[in-house]
């Protein structure tokens, strides 16, 4: 069949940024890798390989259950070998979709480099491309809901199961995609006072959604006597701690509804991301019958849900509003900001509301003593400002894509994480059996994965807090591995290294000490 000239520019017009953009996603994948974060994804790296390996168990612990994060990360282990960086690959494969998705129904008049530009440059995004976190996962199941209610009306029978299994997949995954709970409900509300109610795709989903929940729940009726034992350990999950506000005082949660979620939009980046969007959502709300009235209901959803969301059934505590959440949220802003650009860059009106909210953002920047975020909303200003400058293509480019590029050795050089891995793995092979290395908790936390295989070295690594308090137990020889990165990550560590150095100036003499990079390693010897 021969192509018509239009047709044929399309397929350019989308195969084009489709490459460029994945090609940028995979050469940072493959240069960006700084190494793991010591926290959840340790869990994750281990439960998928426990999974392959046939030893995996679901029990109380409600990360347990989350097979949507760690199945596929395992898989990818099992097959390339337990490597964070390589395992990582599925972060990158979550990604690659979400983008050709997301293309591949962007309306044909819409710039689909600024798509790409957008999707492709959030810091937060690209940094937990290379780590395995079940948001990275989630990206392509939140924008698959979004995308298969488009077709509920050419194809509403398979676009109704598509909905429902990327909202159970998603769920399997991570609970945040409750926060999609509210869209299939007003998406039945708008098409019902519109008259353009499509039976067969709210059938499709209620049926779909009833079999899913109906085998999900007797799953954990039969393991466990109560189908909503997943429930009860979630909420188990979440206590009070240092990132919780129920514990901490009305105020608290006022502040938090009120202010503290723009503070957090603006100085993790996510602010002009959802500021740009502004003219998508309002076309998209306007029309009604657009794909940009979809992915505006879908963000509003997620917008909302985690404005006000409880991270627990037993009282109400809004949940903390960590950066590596709110990754989900750019597909969707990515396609609503393509969506409107042609709308802002022929309006003086929208020019200077957009500048405004930007200049908010500088400003609010400028309160929280963020010269780095307040350039950055400043320069995206001006860009504003320079629309209709014949270079100003360029100038965006620089603006969004120079702090992407900048936070890799940034992030490499603080963390250090190849000279850690050597550090470790010489000290754990000199050292004699009897003599132990005190280090830092996370470090003990994640010596399986950072000591793969070899449960003799990891047997060395002890964290500084179980120094026994009985002198008659000290041991005659000892090393402490001081990590500065403990410093930008875990500071509250300060105190385990304050007291143990205490202990260690009374009863131990030091033998020798050296510093490689931001590693020091004291080898000491009861006095």
């Amino acid at each position: 069949m021969n192509l018509s000239p239009e047709h044929h520019t399309f397929k350019i017009a989308f195969k084009t940024p489709f490459l460029a953009g994945l090609l940028f996603l995979f050469v940072y994948w493959l240069i960006g890798f700084d190494g793991i974060t010591f926290s959840d994804d340790v869990y994750y790296l281990l439960a998928g390989q426990k999974f392959w390996e046939g030893t995996m168990e679901v029990n109380d612990y409600h990360f347990s259950s989350r097979w949507g994060a760690y199945v596929p990360t395992g898989f990818i282990g099992y097959i390339l070998g337990f490597d964070a960086h390589k395992i990582s690959l599925i972060s990158l494969l979550s990604y690659g979709l979400t983008l050709f998705l997301l293309l591949k129904i962007l309306p044909k008049p819409t710039p689909a480099w600024v798509l790409v530009l957008w999707f492709c440059t959030q810091v937060y995004f690209l940094h937990f491309l290379t780590k395995v976190y079940p948001d990275s996962l989630l990206v392509l199941w939140t924008c698959i809901v979004p995308v298969a209610s488009v077709y509920r009306k050419t194809n509403p029978i398979l676009a109704g199961f598509a909905l429902v299994a990327a909202l159970f997949m998603g769920f399997l995954t991570k609970e945040t995609i409750v926060l999609f709970a509210p869209f299939p409900i007003l998406l039945f509300y708008v098409d019902w006072k519109n008259r353009s109610l499509n039976k067969s795709f709210y059938i499709a989903i209620l049926i779909t959604g009833i079999l899913l929940s109906v085998a999900y729940l007797g799953y954990f009726w039969i393991k466990f006597g109560d189908p909503l034992h997943r429930i009860s350990s979630i909420n188990a999950g979440h206590y009070i701690s240092e990132f919780t506000y129920a514990d901490k005082g009305f105020w608290s949660i006022v502040r938090r509804l009120t202010i503290l979620p723009i503070i957090t939009f603006v100085e993790r980046s996510y602010w002009a991301w959802m500021v740009f969007a502004i003219p998508g959502i309002a076309m998209g709300l306007k029309s009604g019958r657009t794909r940009a009235f979809e992915f505006s209901l879908a963000f509003l959803c997620m917008l909302i849900g985690f404005w006000f969301m409880t991270s627990t059934l037993d009282f109400y505590n809004p949940i903390y509003l960590n950066p590596r959440h709110l990754i989900i949220l750019i597909p969707l802003l990515s396609f609503l900001i393509a969506f409107g650009w042609k709308e802002w860059n022929s309006s003086l009106e929208w020019k200077v509301i957009l500048i405004f909210l930007m200049l908010l953002g500088t400003v609010i920047s400028l309160v929280q003593l963020d010269l780095k975020m307040a350039t950055f909303n400043l320069a995206l200003a001006a860009g504003i400002w320079l629309s209709s400058w014949k270079f100003s293509p360029v100038l965006l480019i620089s603006i969004l894509v120079a702090p992407a590029l900048i936070a890799v050795p940034y992030q490499q050089n603080l963390k250090q994480y190849k000279n850690l891995i050597n550090t470790l793995d010489k000290e754990t092979q000199n050292a004699n059996k009897k003599q132990v290395i005190y280090t830092h908790s996370f470090l003990d936390f994640s010596k399986q994965v950072l000591l793969p295989y070899n449960s003799i070295s990891q047997g060395l690594i002890v964290p500084m807090y179980q120094f026994p308090k009985d002198s008659s137990q000290f041991p005659s020889r000892l090393k402490l591995l001081v990590y500065d990165y403990y410093l930008h990550a875990y500071p509250e560590e300060q105190e385990d290294l304050d007291e143990i150095n205490y202990t260690l100036s009374k009863h131990y003499g030091l033998i020798k000490t050296y510093k490689t990079g931001n590693i020091t390693v004291n080898d000491y010897a009861r006095k």
